[in-house]
């Protein structure tokens, strides 16, 4: 069942040859990807901070302040139900320039958007009424300072998972690509360090990724270089402990959702229509726009909404027939 759930986020739709990329990380863990990732969730020690790594600066040459439609949605979405089937708290680590626009898609998840000290508050005072909190912390854009920032933050909150979507990743001469081949190193959050500082620590490292060029591809980087365009220039090599794959990085963290309902037989874990629209609705009129198009409109990676909800009632479908 969980095959279902990989292959209708690893379609290639748009080309990219995401199945080859799927093929080659479905080989390094044996079982589907969902399935993994559900499992990494479930053992995870509750009450605990997870750290997750999102939001793609668009179109630095005009803003930095304009981040796309894919990532920050997906994230807010796994990071509610991480919170509400493990009591964790999310802090969601992101480029300073994003972190305003990025509330809002928060907020739209349903999730109020506090310090971390108010996040602690909520979990201490939990018998007085649950709270649906998460937390979001700029992240540093030059490679002296997030290798420090890093350290302090593992040290601080002592992270029971760190998962990173849509996130660009450094390439092997420490460069950043967009899909195009493009270097857009300047201005973007080197979450890199974080994430080799949690493998270094065994912490589990969960990454999302729909190009190539994104953290977590080390792990495949040989089927990169060779399948998708432009590979050899764009590839990141930082690689995790679990890599899954999707055509739109949105959908892969929405399928993990639906592995979740799937594994506690849960149905209040699956992505939903209303939340979608009011997330993409939110993420537009915060300033982000579609990433593929650069139109500030309600698609993802050139995808309209109909086809984002597709997505979701596809995956909805097979659990709830399951379930």
């Amino acid at each position: 069942m969980y095959d279902r759930l990989d292959q209708i986020v690893n379609i290639d739709y748009n080309k990219r040859s995401i199945h080859h990329l799927y093929d080659a990380s479905r080989a390094l863990v044996k079982i589907p990807l969902t399935e993994k990732a559900a499992e990494i969730i479930q053992e995870l020690p509750e009450n605990r901070f997870v750290f997750f790594s999102t939001g793609s600066v668009t179109r630095s040459w005009v803003t930095p302040t304009i981040g796309e439609t894919d990532g920050p949605p997906g994230t807010a979405i796994l990071a509610r139900v991480i919170r509400e089937y493990r009591g964790a708290i999310p802090i969601i680590l992101t480029e300073e320039s994003l972190v305003k626009a990025t509330i809002p898609i928060l907020k739209a998840a349903g999730l109020a958007v506090v310090t971390p000290e108010q996040a602690l508050a909520a979990q201490q005072y939990h018998e007085k009424g649950y709270t649906s909190v998460a937390c979001i912390l700029p992240f540093p854009t030059e490679d002296h300072e997030a290798d420090e920032v890093s350290s302090q933050l593992i040290n601080q909150f002592n992270p029971a998972a760190v998962i990173s979507i849509e996130k660009a990743g450094k390439g092997e001469k420490g460069t950043y690509h967009n899909m195009r081949g493009h270097d857009y190193s300047s201005g973007r959050a080197r979450i890199d360090y974080l994430i080799n500082k949690a493998m270094d620590n065994n912490i589990p490292t969960i990454a999302i990724g729909d190009g190539g060029n994104e953290i977590g591809m080390g792990n495949v980087l040989e089927a990169v270089e060779e399948f998708v365009p432009h590979g050899k220039t764009i590839a990141s090599v930082t690689k995790v402990d679990l890599l899954l794959t999707a055509s739109v990085s949105n959908w892969g963290c929405y399928a993990v959702c639906a592995a979740l309902a799937l594994k506690n037989k849960n149905l209040n874990y699956l992505h939903n229509e209303a939340d979608e629209r009011r997330m993409l609705d939110a993420a537009i009129l915060s300033g982000h726009v579609d990433g593929a198009t650069g139109k500030a409109e309600a698609t993802v990676d050139g995808f309209p909404l109909s086809t984002n909800i597709a997505i979701i009632e596809m995956l909805n479908s097979v659990v709830k027939k399951e379930v």
